[in-house]
């Protein structure tokens, strides 16, 4: 159960700030974190710059644990300086290393707060204090426990609460479902509870199913019971919570977790909710869903239930309790594949099927394919039978893309199987084919029929939960007709001498513990049984007298009365009935062979069973409201024994008989007394479930006599056994212990122990053994009766450290004080004690199992199993070594499984052996296993091992001894009866030992395989090494590659490179097992590189390169070169050239290597590398600083390298030479439109820089004339230029070696205005003079000059005739008769061209004199007329993607307006089409023709006097 945390305010020990370090005086500012819940005190009101106060980026979170678990708490802190954490809780002291470690992590930065084998104690509100000198952080978390099991330590506080009324404390909680383990055996016909609290939670559309499923036929009384315990149920609710709704059953979710989910609202938030799991309470988390298996969730209104990971185990009954009462119950069940689906192969548009056959009915299967859930739909059918046993998915028209995998789940059972698709060979090319009828595919199998059995299966269960049913109601019906008044019958005593007497041997002592009253069975002189029946209202019936054979039972009464069983002479069994109103029956007596016992009322009063005179049993019944019958002198060589009471006080079982006489249990805790047992038997008192016990008679018999336990502590008091056995006090719970009577057996008589301190008195003890006095827990001890007997008389152990006195000691052994349980020893000699005792064992079939235990005196013992006892002899060896026995099984069977119990007096110690046998491979799939899995890098490598379904199988699989473990590339699946390992995207790494190992509680197997990833092998060890060099071979070696890639090198391939060339050649390959290469074709001088690679079957490794270049030969090194000089000198650059060295040593020179050196540095820096030498005598060196001075040397570089390095150079200073200033390439002109800016840029070259000064006209420029000067340029800038601006500029630069000058003209100017009016005048034949009036921009630009252009009626083109006319007149030539001309004047400058100026016409009858036609009318000739088509658009048929040309001619005055139509869309706008319209051509252009280019083509010209058209056809072909 949950231990609950308190939560206070205050602080406890170890809470807070410690005296040392925390001394909780420092007051500040309350700060806000981010993080939600953390407490920020700031010391300071301004912190420092780069300083902060502690905080929490992490904070701990709430946990609740099952008790013995690691808990753990981690925190990630952040401030400057950094803070101190200090960890507290609010109700206890955390310094107990033991149980509380504080650990940091300096690389993640956490605190980590460790609670190993977490206690219930240590549920509390724990706090986190992080602080530094700025401040003070805080966080709270909260822990709770979940206890496992019952703790003897608290049963005395849960008596104390009990004592002071205080019930609720005491209760634990649980489900009103009680767990399996707890389940009281049910009654035949009895409905389960899951029944009702499924119903409640059900929609009604299930009752149906749910009452099938349970059985249950009547409807009507379902649904008038339901409705009462839905109002109760509802009353109970509306204490905690409104708006109860929304109830969703549990289902499997698509990613593999189980959920159900309601909806309500919490009258108090701080109510506790709880799941519970077939009864038992089940931990969950709200904020750890990655942590815990089971995760409770609120969104909203709802709350979320949620499952991961599931298992088989995993189902049950699921509840959720808000406090005390139940919100919702679900039933989660695991359903399997009787058939899975299997693989099927279909042709192309044929129907593929896929069936199975499932366990038990379900409405609806999760279909996926290819990992993507499936639904009914055009695609795919999905069918389920009517029993909803049979389910099948149909893939309609299938094509190639369908092939895949195709899975059915049910829950978290699943099975897949492939879909293969062929195509259809025989289908024509280019068509499709038409759609198949046929369907493909099925499981192979009978579905029918084996559904057909499943459902017998189930229908069978039903009918036999429905028989149990009606058996069960038909009892109470006719236990109702028999009703009669309420009585107790006591049962007489009598004897049947006629009877055969058998005398039983009884070895386990049997304890009548029930709830339910049984009838009383009246004297029963016949041969058979005689019992009361049972009542509905509470009384049982009398059975009466049965003189037959057969048996006489008393009937029930729907009053509470019961009929009393008369005398029954029969040879049967006699017994009290049950009253459900309390009272009971008595049995009579029995003289009967059987047996009569009495039976139990629920008042409290049983009925008295009578003195058993048969060979039988007679017994006292059991009574609900404490008292129970007295079971009558047991004569019969039977039981007597006697009933239990539910009040706590049992009855007396008299017992003379050969058999057993015991007291029976009563559920209140009292126990009914033994009488006394003259029988050969055994006497003893019974259990009790409060924890009284039943007294245990005199035991004249030779068996045993002792007190029974009673659960509440008190227990019976043994009579005194006249028996050959032991007369022993039982031991009570509650402290009491009853008295041992007078032993006067041959066996022990002792006091029993009381846990409440006090003991019985063990009475005279004349058996020949010991009588002894008992331990009390108050350190009290009873007093040890006379011992008569030739054993011992001792005192017990008192807890509290006294022993009690050992009463006079007649026998012949030693009186002596019991041992103390708080000390080593007792004060006087110690009592026998075990030292060693039993533990469960588990032994493997057919092996020899061996339990020892270890006293610590030499005293006999018992060996029990199962309450039977044990002896040598069946395969079983009993021995004693003096304090030692042994307990020896030669070969062990399912039959040696038990609880095995060891006695020893009044000491006890049991464990319990279990059988079973070590997990075990098949032999085939244990070779298989064995062969090693070969794959390639990036495949993935699988692995199977079938084995024999086992409970308790753990499944492990491990790779070179470490374990795997489920995630990342690793894929475990473990199956009843196989398991899977999976490895994605094998590396070469991953090659290794494979081994699974299955294990239980009786050992454990292991199989390995082996993996091997085959990849390309390393690159060759290195380094390389020479080992022959000459001017003409050099040989090289190298070492194997360490990995071969798990295949053998083949060969190895070497690569050359020559010193200076980009290029590698192969120069040939050498066998795995020569790892040297001689290179015969080399230059000598020159150097080489070289790179190996290695071989195998699966590609080439990385190669192996020589880390520096080999030379053939020996180091041929250059002489110097000649002296460098400085050829000249600038600020960024310096010129060098130098000679070739005199001495080349006779090897060719590749170029030179040059350095430098600045003044006053001893450093010497290469302006080139040696693979880069410069080629020719000469060099510039641009890597200078202006103004330093350097010395330069040059080394001659030939093929064995860098040689001897030239004397230095003279200093040259990196600086240009004293220069007059020079303009380079200026423009001397710059023309300017008015209103645009102005910019003169002039660049120069100057040492030392010169002065620059600008003249406007020789004048100095104005003042809004920017100039602007930079580093070699100068720049004169005129933001808004006018034409007054217009000028020559000058520039003036001047330094210390001499000055220069340049002029600039700059004309501002704008496009020049049209000239005047244009006059003709024909001077000579064939000559006409064209005279204009100047434009009026001639005075302002001296630039400007005139263009004529003419045009006559013959080319009716223009065309320029003069150009550059300074002057305004022209004479145009080859003015001919009949043709009109006309002339264009225009004035040009800088800027551009004017508008023209136009002339009138000159020519035909222009200057012909008027003929008067003296009366006669001339006809007017007009040449306009409407457009008319002379050539129309042909038909055109291109190909796709050709060009096209497309032409008509069209005539018309005025010339018409000519368009072209699409499709009657006009087109002349389309970017697709070129339209040209040339002197009445009209001509359109394609340049690739495309599809929606086809159709009709269509002309359309118009003019003012009409409109003509034509169209055509265009085709494209493909």
């Amino acid at each position: 159960m949950f231990k609950r945390t308190k939560v206070t305010d205050g602080t406890a020990t170890g809470q807070g700030p410690d005296a040392e370090n925390w001394d909780g005086k420092e007051v500040g500012f309350r700060k806000k974190s981010k993080v939600p819940g953390v407490m920020i005190t700031q010391y300071i009101e301004k912190l420092p710059e780069g300083k902060s106060h502690p905080d929490f980026t992490r904070k701990p979170i709430a946990l609740t644990i099952q008790e013995g678990k690691f808990a753990f708490f981690k925190a990630i802190v952040t401030g400057d300086p950094k803070p101190t954490v200090v960890w507290s809780r609010n109700n206890g002291d955390v310094s107990d290393p033991a149980r509380y470690q504080s650990k940091y992590d300096p690389n993640s930065n956490e605190h980590t707060f460790e609670m190993p084998h977490v206690k219930p104690d240590q549920a509390d509100t724990y706090k986190c204090f992080a602080k530094n000198e700025y401040g003070q952080a805080m966080v709270t978390v909260v822990l709770n426990v979940i206890e496992v099991g019952f703790k003897m330590t608290k049963a005395p506080q849960q008596q104390a609460e009990v004592a002071n009324c205080n019930f609720k404390k005491v209760l634990k909680r649980r489900s009103k479902v009680v767990p399996k383990a707890e389940e009281p055996e049910k009654k035949e016909g009895e409905i389960d509870p899951k029944f009702w609290e499924l119903l409640m939670s059900a929609d009604k559309k299930d009752y149906e199913r749910i009452c099938a499923e349970f059985g249950v036929t009547d409807f009507r009384w379902m649904l008038k019971k339901l409705n009462e315990m839905k109002r109760e149920r509802e009353e109970e609710q509306a204490e905690f919570v409104k708006n109860l709704s929304d109830l969703k059953p549990i289902h499997i979710n698509a990613d593999g977790t189980a959920s159900f989910e309601l909806e309500f609202d919490l009258l108090d938030p701080s109510s506790s909710i709880y799941l519970y799991k077939d009864g038992e309470m089940i931990p969950y988390t709200k904020e750890l869903g990655d942590k815990m298996k089971h995760c409770l969730r609120k969104v909203g209104r709802k709350y979320i239930f949620s499952m991961r990971d599931l298992m088989p185990e995993d189902a049950g009954f699921y509840q959720l309790d808000v406090e005390d009462v139940n919100m919702f119950s679900t039933d989660f069940k695991m359903v399997d594949f009787l058939v899975k689906i299997q693989e099927v192969k279909a042709m192309e548009r044929e129907d593929a099927v896929f069936e199975c056959v499932i366990s038990a009915p379900l409405s609806k299967l999760m279909w996926f394919g290819k990992n993507m859930p499936l639904e009914q739909g055009d695609k795919y059918d999905i069918e389920v039978s009517e029993d909803k046993l049979i389910h099948r998915l149909v893939v309609k028209d299938c094509m190639v893309v369908d092939k895949g995998i195709y899975a059915a789940c049910a829950g978290i059972k699943s099975c897949n199987a492939w879909l293969v698709v062929e195509a259809d060979k025989g289908a024509p090319k280019g068509k499709k084919t038409a759609r198949k009828t046929t369907r493909a595919g099925g499981s192979g199998t009978d579905l029918q029929k084996v559904a057909q059995e499943q459902q017998q299966i189930l229908d069978k269960e039903r009918e036999e939960r429905k028989e149990k049913i009606k058996a069960a109601r038909e009892a109470a019906a006719e236990a109702a007709a028999a009703e009669e008044p309420e009585k107790t019958a006591d049962s007489g005593a009598g004897k049947d001498k006629g009877a055969a007497v058998k005398v039983e041997r009884i070895d386990k002592t049997s304890v009548a513990a029930t709830t339910t009253v049984a009838g009383d069975s009246g004297s029963g002189h016949s041969a058979g049984k005689a019992s009361g029946g049972a009542k509905q209202d509470g009384s049982h019936a009398d059975a009466g007298g049965g003189h037959s054979a057969g048996k006489a039972s008393g009937g029930a009464r729907k009053d509470g009365s019961i009929a009393d069983a008369g005398g029954g002479h029969s040879a049967g069994k006699a017994s009290g009935g049950a009253k459900q109103d309390g009272s009971h029956a008595d049995a009579g007596g029995g003289h009967s062979a059987g047996k009569a016992s009495g039976g139990a009322k629920q008042d409290g009063s049983p009925a008295d069973a009578g003195g058993g005179h048969s060979a039988g049993k007679a017994s006292g019944g059991a009574k609900q409201d404490g008292s129970h019958a007295d079971a009558g002198g047991g004569h019969s060589a039977g039981k007597a024994s006697g009933g239990a009471k539910q009040d706590g006080s049992h009855a007396d079982a008299g017992g003379h008989s050969a058999g057993k006489a015991s007291g029976g249990a009563k559920q209140d805790g009292s126990h009914a007394d033994a009488g006394g047992g003259h029988s050969a038997g055994k006497a003893s008192g019974g259990a009790k479930q409060d924890g009284s016990h039943a007294d245990a008679g005199g035991g004249h018999s030779a068996g045993k006599a002792s007190g029974g336990a009673k659960q509440d502590g008190s227990h019976a008091d043994a009579g005194g056994g006249h028996s050959a056995g032991k007369a022993s006090g039982g031991a009570k719970q509650d402290g009491s212990h009853a008295d041992a009577g007078g032993g006067h057996s041959a066996g022990k008589a002792s006091g029993g122990a009381k846990q409440d301190g006090s003991h019985a008195d063990a009475g005279g003890g004349h058996s020949a053994e010991e009588a002894s006095g008992g331990s009390r827990q108050d350190g009290s001890l009873a007093d040890a009766g006379g011992g008569h007997s030739a054993g011992k008389a001792s005192g017990g152990a008192k807890q509290d450290g006294s022993l009690a006195d050992a009463g006079g000691g007649h026998s012949a052994e030693e009186a002596s004080g019991g041992a103390r349980q708080d000390e080593p020893l007792a004060d006087a000699g110690g009592e026998p004690g075990i030292t060693s005792g039993l533990s469960d064992i588990h032994a493997i079939r057919g092996q020899p199992a061996e339990l020892t235990v270890k006293m610590n005196t030499d005293c006999d013992g018992a060996w029990f199993k199962d309450g039977e006892p044990l002896k040598s002899g069946g395969g079983i060896s009993i021995t004693k070594d003096a304090n030692i026995h042994k307990l020896t099984i030669h070969s062990c069977r399912d039959t040696d499984s038990g609880l095995l119990r060891f006695v020893s007096g009044d000491l006890s110690t049991e464990g319990r052996i279990t059988v079973g046998d070590v997990p075990e491979f098949d032999e085939d799939d244990l070779h298989k296993f064995s062969k090693p899995v070969i794959v390639r890098v990036g495949q993935n490598a699988a692995f199977k091992m079938p084995f024999q379904p086992q409970e308790s199988l753990t499944v492990s699989w491990f790779k070179d001894g470490t374990e795997l473990k489920d995630g990342g590339g690793v894929k475990i699946v473990r199956e009843p009866n196989h398991s899977r390992l999976l490895l994605r995207d094998c590396l070469r790494s991953d090659s290794g030992e494979i081994k699974i190992q299955l294990k239980n509680p009786f050992g454990a197997v292991e199989a390995t395989s082996q993996l091997i990833v085959l990849d390309r092998p390393g690159p060759p060890e290195g380094p390389v090494e020479t080992v022959e060099t000459t001017s003409s071979v050099i040989e090289i070696k190298w070492n194997p590659p360490k990995d071969d890639g798990g295949s053998a090198v083949t060969n190895y391939i070497i690569e050359r490179q020559e010193r200076g060339h980009s290029l590698w050649t192969k120069l040939g390959d050498v066998s795995a097992e020569k790892t040297s290469f001689r290179d015969r074709n080399v230059t000598h001088g020159k150097k080489y590189s070289y790179r190996i690679y290695a071989e195998n079957p699966q590609g080439l490794s990385d190669s192996l390169e020589t880390a520096d270049s080999i030379m053939a030969g020996i180091m041929i090194l250059s002489g110097p070169p000649g002296k460098p000089k400085v050829v000249s000198t600038s600020k960024t650059c310096i010129n060098l050239t130098w000679t070739p060295p005199e001495d080349d040593k006779g090897v060719p020179i590749i170029g030179y290597q040059v350095e430098k050196r600045k003044k006053d540095t001893n450093q010497w820096l290469a302006l080139n590398a040696i693979n880069e030498p410069i080629e020719d005598v000469n060099y510039a060196v641009k890597d200078v600083t202006e103004g330093a001075e350097y010395e330069f040397r040059v080394s001659a570089i030939n093929e064995s390298g860098a040689g001897d390095a030239s004397p230095p150079s003279a200093m040259a200073c990196a600086k240009n030479p004293n220069m007059r200033p020079c303009f380079k390439d200026p423009e001397d002109f710059l023309v300017v439109r008015a209103g645009n800016s102005v910019r003169v840029k002039i660049s120069y070259e100057a040492e030392p820089p010169p002065h620059i000064t600008w003249l406007k006209d020789d004048e100095p420029i104005a003042p809004w004339i920017n100039v602007i000067n930079t580093e070699g340029m100068s720049q004169l800038v005129i933001p808004s230029s006018k034409r007054s601006d217009s000028a020559i500029y000058t520039i003036k630069a001047k330094n210390s070696v001499g000055e220069a000058f340049f002029d600039v003209e700059v004309r501002v100017t704008d496009e020049p205005k049209c000239p005047g009016p244009v006059e003709l005048e024909q001077t000579v034949y064939g000559k006409v003079a064209v005279s204009w009036v100047p434009s009026p921009d001639q005075e302002l630009d001296d630039r400007l000059y005139y263009v004529v252009s003419q045009h006559d009626s013959n080319t009716r083109m223009w065309k320029t005739v003069a150009d550059r006319l300074f002057a305004n007149t022209y004479t145009a030539h080859n003015i001919l008769p009949g043709i009109e001309y006309h002339f264009r004047v225009y004035a040009k400058n800088d800027m551009g061209l004017s508008d023209p100026s136009q002339s009138p016409t000159w020519g035909a009858n222009s200057n012909r004199v008027p003929i008067s036609s003296n009366g006669v009318s001339s006809m007017e000739i007009s040449f306009e007329r409407p457009p008319s088509i002379l050539v129309p658009l042909k038909v055109h048929t291109p190909p796709k993607g050709y060009q096209l040309y497309m032409t008509c001619a069209v005539r018309g005055c005025p010339t018409p307006n000519v368009s072209w139509y699409l499709n009657n869309t006009c087109i002349n706008s389309d970017k697709n089409y070129y339209i040209t319209n040339s002197c009445g051509v009209c001509s359109m252009y394609i340049l690739r023709v495309r599809e929606n280019d086809g159709g009709e083509y269509r002309v359309v010209a118009v003019n003012s006097l009409g409109k003509a058209e034509c169209s055509t056809k265009l085709t494209v072909r493909d």
